[in-house]
């Protein structure tokens, strides 16, 4: 599949989370709790949505059968991913896209000024693998990639993928801009170092192609922000091709999100 070959009425839901875990400090608001993704994920199965990687995903759209399949992403590879995610995922049957910052396996989130959280090891990568979630590149440091050029962005978008394909023992398919953050010259490098696509977070319009996928974030203080409105349900949304025109991604993004909260939330 090509880049050209994404339109805006093909496009899939991509939905993205980072943390799942109670914690007592979120000054980013990277976290939902495990009974909040637990719940969620059982609302998909109970409407007969499917999670699965991005490369799954995009090889249904390429064939012409994304429905019912939901993209499920998470980013920079927190060590509660494998604890709190993976059991949650597999009591339904769902895989998901883990994106990992190659260089820091076994460290933690050190490009953030709060809260320290440990990230998974190489052999916790292993783990994930071998649980049948995909493993993606979300750069080698976590740098942002807006204005970097030269030996810097190779490292970053190549060396990542050089290193997570060796540990794998085969291709990297997938790439997340870490903070969203991307220009033409970083969205080429992606291109170039041989991956087949990439996420972004809610991107513009213009922009949107197999390089620059959309996706839906998940955080809480957007789940504190929706309200429920009246309007085709999450499931008809969900599973049929994106409507997406002018408005129509940010109406899709809100009516995602609000669908997903639980009864007397909003």
């Amino acid at each position: 599949m090509t880049s050209a070959s994404v339109s805006l009425l093909r496009l899939p839901t991509i939905l993205m989370y980072h943390g799942v875990e109670v914690v007592p400090e979120d000054p980013y608001e990277l976290c939902v709790t495990p009974a909040e993704f637990s719940r969620q994920m059982a609302w998909l199965a109970d409407h007969g949505l499917r999670g699965v990687s991005v490369s799954e995903l995009m090889d249904a759209v390429g064939a012409g059968r994304p429905s019912g399949l939901v993209g499920l992403t998470f980013d920079d590879g927190y060590l509660n991913n494998l604890d709190q995610v993976v059991p949650s995922l597999l009591r339904h049957g769902f895989t998901a896209t883990m994106f990992i910052v190659s260089r820091l396996l076994g460290k933690t989130n050190e490009w953030d000024a709060g809260p320290v959280w440990p990230l998974v090891s190489a052999a916790q990568v292993l783990e994930l693998a071998e649980a049948g979630m995909e493993i993606g590149s979300h750069t080698a440091t976590h740098a942002r990639l807006v204005g970097v050029g030269g030996d810097k962005l190779t490292a970053e978008v190549r060396g990542s993928r050089s290193d997570l394909s060796e540990l794998l023992g085969r291709p990297v398919r997938g790439f997340c801009y870490p903070y969203g953050s991307m220009d033409a010259a970083a969205k080429r490098a992606v291109r170039e170092a041989g991956y087949a696509w990439a996420v972004a977070v809610e991107a513009p319009l213009p922009d949107i192609g197999m390089m620059t996928l959309p996706r839906i974030p998940f955080s809480p203080r957007l789940l504190r922000s929706a309200q429920d409105s009246p309007g085709l349900s999450v499931a008809k949304r969900l599973a049929l091709p994106s409507y997406v025109v002018a408005k129509g991604l940010r109406r899709k993004v809100t009516d995602v999100r609000r669908r997903l909260l639980p009864p007397g939330r909003h």
